[in-house]
């Protein structure tokens, strides 16, 4: 069974990726299991606060946008949430996700073709992730998903979208191009087990996502494997 689409269950940590908060927030069998993983999280916690220090959020512009985006956000984590809990396994808890992404996809699209992709001095970061949540699980509409990583391209850096945010929309693009996809974000589960997708030049892809602030392969796959209680590879 296909299980990208369950990425982002665990919630949204600015600047973190998605599987950091599930073990941030108490999951002690994950930092046992997955030790090097548990050590990148704390580096990243530190490095966060330290940007926050640095520069303090200020008071969105567009409040009501916000809140619109986070309340579409915890209503995707909610039905992702729901999924994992009864391991993939009832049809009811898919299609209900599936029915919230069918609901948040032309809101999200409404909001990008008004006015572009939110910024950070409009809904604040909670609001920017949330709106990236919300583009990376439209895996309905690829060529929306596709127009949003070209928007976001020039905001890299500086400009209010994580590099980690940006290499799993980037993945997420690629695979549904049928294309290798270059950090080696997107899982599926074949056999019982996780297994990446298609990667282009993976004996280099650690590099690419070291640069770029990402854990290895190995402590990524890891944490997938924790979260969704799936066996080791041998």
């Amino acid at each position: 069974m296909r299980k990208a689409w369950l990425w982002g269950v665990a919630g949204v940590m600015a600047g973190c990726m998605a599987v950091a908060q599930a073990a941030d927030s108490g999951d002690a069998q994950m930092a046992k299991q997955c030790p090097g993983l548990a050590a990148w999280i704390q580096a990243k916690k530190a490095e966060v606060a330290a940007q926050r220090k640095a520069k303090p959020p200020t008071r969105p512009i567009q409040p009501a946008l916000r809140a619109g985006l986070l309340k579409m956000s915890d209503a995707d984590q909610k039905a992702r949430n729901a999924v994992v809990a009864d391991g993939g396994k009832h049809v009811a808890s898919i299609k209900a996700m599936l029915a919230v992404d069918a609901r948040n996809l032309p809101r999200i699209k409404r909001i990008d073709a008004k006015q572009g992709f939110p910024t950070r001095a409009q809904v604040g970061s909670d609001g920017v992730e949330a709106a990236w949540l919300l583009v990376q699980h439209a895996d309905s509409d690829p060529a929306f998903q596709a127009h949003v990583l070209a928007e976001l391209r020039p905001r890299l850096h500086g400009g209010g979208i994580s590099a980690q945010d940006f290499a799993l929309l980037t993945d997420r693009v690629l695979v549904a191009q049928h294309k290798p996809q270059r950090y080696g974000t997107q899982f599926k589960v074949v056999e019982g087990r996780m297994q990446a997708d298609p990667t282009e030049d993976p004996a280099n892809v650690d590099k690419r996502r070291l640069a770029i602030g990402l854990p290895p392969m190995a402590d990524y796959e890891c944490a997938l494997r924790v979260y969704y209680h799936l066996p080791a590879k041998h």
